[in-house]
């Protein structure tokens, strides 16, 4: 079943997710950067 398609707007609150840290390839949670300095980039790469 596929999900819903969802555009946030500006000063929508991020949903939590996890991703693999690039240096180490540990998972991290968003929710647990809570209150530290983040940024996220989504690049687009060739295929």
């Amino acid at each position: 079943m596929p999900k819903e398609n969802t555009l946030l707007k500006i000063g929508d609150k991020a949903p939590d997710f996890t991703l693999p840290d690039a240096a180490t390839g540990e998972m991290v949670n968003l929710g647990d950067l809570l209150g530290q300095p983040l940024m996220i980039v989504f690049g687009r790469g060739t295929w």
